[in-house]
């Protein structure tokens, strides 16, 4: 195993490890981590998952872009979509799907709409989100930020862009949602959620982070077992397929 990686780079081993051959899924827009886990998976252990859901299908770009919708990012895809295409379909959803935010609190729902202020005044504005369909729809979802921070995570967003698991259990009922937020993975450990609570919990600590540094990091009552493991570091050899074939310009080590 080896441990000399950049925090992007665990995250993206680290989900890729998490899905299987066969899926269906999609990266989102400003997606490099997630777009590198689906291509890396597609290397190692799941050569059939189908890329399809943000405007085009199953893509294979010779190296990663910071957008996933740029046109120099798609290389040979096999089709393309209009947006009136995708959401005509995006309520049927998909396996998986990838999320980031300004905001992540502790029942895992997502703001990319604004902070502070009011709907009319905020006082920080965000890119808000095209379609949430897939959120609501799909089986699972995970978090990828690429900061944790006390802002970032919260305990409870100001706005709620993508629904995780709203207020708990009987809010979650009562929307009917199905699926939900697997895992957040950040740059400095992985948490998921208590299947009681629905409240975010950690699961484990990078080589580089602590227990302390995440509590610290994190301005919500995080679940901490009596014991968090160390997130498993990325092999040799997804190193070399990452580094040499998804992301040969070092994109996620910048």
């Amino acid at each position: 195993m080896s441990t000399d990686c950049a925090p992007a780079e665990l995250q993206a081993v680290y989900l890729s490890r998490d899905l299987e051959d066969g899926e269906l899924g999609a990266a989102g827009a400003s997606a490099a981590i997630p777009m590198a886990a689906i291509l890396l998976a597609r290397l190692t252990h799941a050569p059939n998952i189908q890329i399809a859901g943000e405007m085009f299908v199953n893509p294979r770009p010779r190296k990663l872009w910071h957008s996933m919708l740029d046109d120099r990012a798609l290389g040979a895809c096999e089709a393309s979509e209009t947006f009136l295409e995708l959401f005509g379909h995006s309520h049927r959803g998909l396996d998986f799907f990838f999320h980031n935010g300004m905001q992540v609190d502790a029942h895992g729902n997502i703001n990319l709409h604004l902070v502070g202020g009011t709907i009319d005044k905020p006082k920080m504005r965000g890119p808000g989100a095209a379609n949430i369909s897939y959120a609501a729809m799909s089986r699972r979802f995970y978090i990828c930020t690429t900061a944790h921070s006390p802002r970032t995570f919260v305990e409870k967003v100001d706005f709620v862009t993508s629904p995780g698991f709203l207020d708990g259990p009987e809010s979650v009922k009562a929307a009917g949602l199905k699926g939900g937020p697997r895992f957040c993975i950040t740059p400095l450990a992985v948490m998921d959620f208590n299947p009681h609570t629905l409240r975010m919990r950690l699961k484990s600590v990078h080589a580089w982070s602590s227990v302390d540094e995440v509590v610290a990091k994190t301005s919500f009552a995080l679940e901490v077992p009596a014991k968090v493991p160390m997130t498993p570091a990325p092999t040799a050899r997804e190193l070399e397929l990452l580094r040499g074939t998804v992301d040969p310009d070092g994109l996620l080590r910048n």
